[in-house]
């Protein structure tokens, strides 16, 4: 595997019955979406004057475990630009289509420095859960296919 990578995936259901059921299993997976009320790109994008297809929507999930993320945070801050996970949802020719990026566990411990910490996991304990999140992520979407 590359240290990053986009994962893929696509669903014949309709945009917001998609949008739905990958809420579920999200929230099934023990994950909370963060800033909802914001998810809508396009949305975002009209409001600044960009003139964009109505038919197109795409709006992007922000995904945390905030019980997790709150406590290796204060271990490594540096941590902080991989903690929240982002899930994009868009529709193009007549599909659905999802896409999201992981990072290797390597990656993550090479640019964190593996660090080691008496008070919490060291940076690679934390780049392996990490990555463990990563193909947890790929079964949510998956079950919402």
């Amino acid at each position: 595997m590359s240290d990053v990578k986009i994962f893929k995936n696509s669903s014949e259901k309709p945009f917001e019955t998609f949008l739905e059921d990958l809420a579920l299993e999200i929230e099934k997976a023990g994950f909370s979406i963060e800033n909802r009320e914001k998810s809508d790109l396009i949305a975002f994008y009209r409001s600044a004057g960009v003139d964009i297809d109505h038919n197109y929507k795409h709006v992007v999930l922000q995904i945390c475990k905030p019980e997790r993320s709150g406590q290796t945070l204060p271990v490594n801050p540096e941590r902080c630009v991989f903690l929240q996970k982002f899930i994009f949802v868009y529709n193009k020719g007549g599909r659905t289509e999802v896409r999201f990026l992981g990072y290797s566990a390597k990656l993550m411990g090479d640019l964190l420095g593996h660090n080691e910490f008496e008070k919490g996991a060291s940076d690679d304990m934390f780049a392996a859960g990490l990555n463990e999140t990563f193909l947890n992520m790929e079964k949510i979407v998956s079950a919402a296919v």
